[in-house]
């Protein structure tokens, strides 16, 4: 028996190549790989000319068959694949892409463009060290696995349905709207969410208010009213409160309560996204990619993952990812005090807040490796995302944070005061964390009641309300995940709440860079704003369905139900079409006003001296005559508008991160060389 493995990237076949070389199979095994996606769905035009127009009379366009083309940036892999099928020497095929839905639909897209009929096994882990690749080859899935079925099934479905909802009402947005608008299942809800932030903020009105301090020995209070539980005044009833302040405060109330706090639990991919940026700042896209960095270097497990729990067998084995830690020496103390603790080790393994079979999606939490550092190459991006993943996992083997909390009442003059601090009795799993403490604990004075205070000092604030704040890479993740918020009513709150928000923590910091990319938010500094065209989008939808976080999270809970088995593809299709069609017809009755989008000059075509302008995808040449033009993306690395500016102006980019069709990745900087792009490289 002879197979073919087909992993997603060539790293990964080499790593599985590697461990293969040391087994006795029962089979051979030759090894290919992909490059990430190597085929996609054709564009209309390719299944009908008529569809080429972008013409409302033709849409909805729906193919009755979906077909496949092959990736221009790819057609060297695929072509090489697919003559190696064709040799006739394998009995199947192992699909060895990442264990997800992304994973299959990167395999399957690929099996029915080559037209394949060979029989298919899959490689599944969430892991790539050696000891995982050697059991994923030992125990390979067969392609009627009932999750493996479902999950392939929602990938096609969910893929053919992001082709409909994107093709058919962009085109109907662009046509009523003037200027290209896209659309899509999960960006244009995302939109709405940071639109509607920015309204409040542009409406905002400030007003003044002012507070009252106390100054008391070793603690401050505030005035506050206990009925509509505030501690703003009107600037007009200050002077009246003030005035019934008398010298002395008494300790009306006086309450401890010790709060104890265990561990967060482990990393999905949307906690690990939200932590890095509010910490170092990394926008989600960022952290997603050095995620996957540390993983292909068999540090980390799968990082796209939505669980937060481990499965049980593999929190059984957990000494032995607690000893790849303690390799770092700053974890050495702690590491050694855990692995001298089995009988706590062994609660923590039997945990249902930490290790859960039934709380698993297709992929358990994100945690480190049974693979120490060792001589790895780490960058210092790199050395940040680890160490968060290490800590939250020393972190639940540690004692829970344990803290008084205090709160003090105070009365002078009939007027009411108060003030709250902690007291910290046990530091437990946050001494991990004391570099990110941004303050200490502030504590008060042993009081008790009917205690009186000298008044050292009245102090008056004056200050203004202010807008809410604008959302961040952290925040909109967590509005996309809890998009429940936005709605009012309980049953689609409960859908929401099902579906986890709108999007995937796979996909969510894809769908804001390109919300980014077409000019719909920009970033200003941490923060991510609306732009002009965003707001004016939204503006014109007005209260369509497809800007509602409700109808992304009804179609990702029908997808979730696909996987889980208890809703039928083929029942998901004809909704899916009748959605469509429905909805199209809807968006063609809008009346859309969308400003005209700014032309920005980049410089001057080297060809013709005719202004070269930013488009969607590329610096182009305004003389339509002339061919000129600069990709925006050139082998996944980003082309920005100040390169651009320099190109043109003759001089080099900065350095850009490449990819090249191998799959490996460099820096090199750009040159116009007598109108031609060229690589500079250090």
């Amino acid at each position: 028996m002879r197979a073919l493995l087909i992993a997603e990237k060539p790293s990964l076949m080499r790593d599985i190549e590697k461990v293969y070389k040391r087994m006795q199979l029962p089979y051979t095994i030759d090894f290919a790989s992909f490059v990430g996606h190597v085929v996609e769905l054709k564009e209309p035009h390719e299944y009908k000319k008529e569809w080429k127009k972008w013409d409302l009379a033709v849409l909805p366009m729906m193919p009755e068959r979906y077909e496949f083309r092959v990736k221009k940036t790819a057609y060297k892999v695929y072509k090489e694949l697919e003559q190696k099928l064709k040799t006739g020497h394998y009995d199947f095929i192992i699909n060895a892409c990442d264990a997800g839905m992304e994973g299959e639909n990167i395999f399957y897209s690929f099996y029915k463009k080559a037209g394949c009929r060979l029989p298919v096994k899959r490689f599944w882990t969430s892991q790539t060290t050696d000891s995982a690749i050697q059991q994923a080859l030992m125990y390979l899935l067969d392609e009627n696995d009932v999750l493996i079925r479902n999950l392939r099934n929602a990938a096609m479905y969910r893929m053919i349905f992001d082709w409909l909802i994107g093709l058919n009402l962009t085109r109907v947005a662009t046509v009523k709207g003037g200027r290209t608008i896209k659309v899509g299942r999960v960006m244009t809800p995302t939109l709405a969410i940071v639109v509607k932030r920015e309204l409040e903020i542009k409406n905002f009105k400030p007003e003044p208010y002012a507070q009252i301090e106390l100054q008391l020995p070793e603690m401050t209070a505030l005035w506050f009213d206990p009925i509509n539980k505030t501690n703003k005044i009107r600037p007009d009833q200050v002077q009246e409160i003030v005035a019934r302040i008398t010298e002395t405060a008494i300790v009306k109330e006086l309450e401890t309560e010790r709060k104890t706090l265990p561990a967060p639990s482990l990393h999905s991919l949307l906690e690990l996204q939200k932590e890095a940026n509010k910490f170092f700042g990394f926008t989600s896209a960022n952290t997603l990619k050095i995620a996957q960095s540390l993983y292909e270097k068999k540090l980390i497990t799968y990082p796209r993952t939505e669980s937060k729990h481990l499965p049980t067998a593999f929190a059984q084995n957990i000494t032995a990812h607690l000893e790849a830690v303690s390799s770092l020496d700053e974890y050495k103390a702690v590491t050694s005090g855990i692995l001298g603790n089995k009988a706590n080790i062994s609660r923590v393994a039997s945990s249902k807040r930490y290790v859960d079979d039934k709380k698993l999606t297709d992929h358990h939490a994100i945690t480190v490796t049974d693979v120490a550092v060792g001589r790895k190459k780490l960058t210092e991006a790199e050395w940040k995302v680890y160490h968060l993943i290490c800590k939250r996992l020393l972190a639940i083997f540690l004692p829970a944070y344990i803290f008084d909390k205090t709160t003090i009442i105070l009365q002078s003059g009939g007027e009411l005061f108060k003030q709250t601090g902690n007291t910290i009795v046990e530091k437990g799993y946050t001494a991990l964390y004391e570099a990110f403490r941004k303050k200490e604990e502030r504590s008060l004075p042993l009081l008790k009641i009917d205690q009186i205070l000298p008044i050292e000092e009245i102090k008056t604030l004056s200050k203004m309300t202010e807008p809410p704040p604008r959302y961040t890479d952290s925040t909109l993740l967590d509005a996309m995940f809890y998009a429940g918020r936005f709605v009012e009513n309980a049953e689609l709150q409960k859908i929401l709440k099902d579906a986890e928000g709108i999007g995937t923590s796979a996909t969510r910091a894809e769908i804001i860079e390109k919300l980014i990319t077409i000019g719909m938010l920009e970033r200003q500094g941490k923060s991510l704003a609306a732009t002009d065209f965003g707001i004016d989008v939204i503006a014109s939808l007005g209260d369509h369905d497809i800007i509602s976080p409700v109808l992304t999270a009804v179609w990702s809970k029908k997808l979730k139900d696909i996987v889980d088995g208890e809703l039928n593809a083929t029942t998901f299709y004809r909704e899916m079409l009748t959605f469509i069609e429905e909805t199209t017809a809807r968006m063609k009755a809008l009346q859309m006003e969308v400003a005209e989008k700014e032309i920005v000059v980049v410089g001057s075509c080297p060809l013709c001296r005719t202004p070269v302008v930013e488009g969607f995808r590329a610096y182009t040449c305004q003389n339509k005559a002339c061919k000129f033009a600069i990709s925006k993306v050139l082998m996944k690395g980003k082309v920005t508008a100040i390169d651009a500016k320099k190109l043109l102006a003759g001089k080099e980019t900065r350095e850009i991160r490449f990819t090249w069709k191998s799959g490996k990745k460099g820096k090199a900087r750009l040159k116009l060389q007598e109108g031609k792009l060229e690589f500079v490289f250090q």
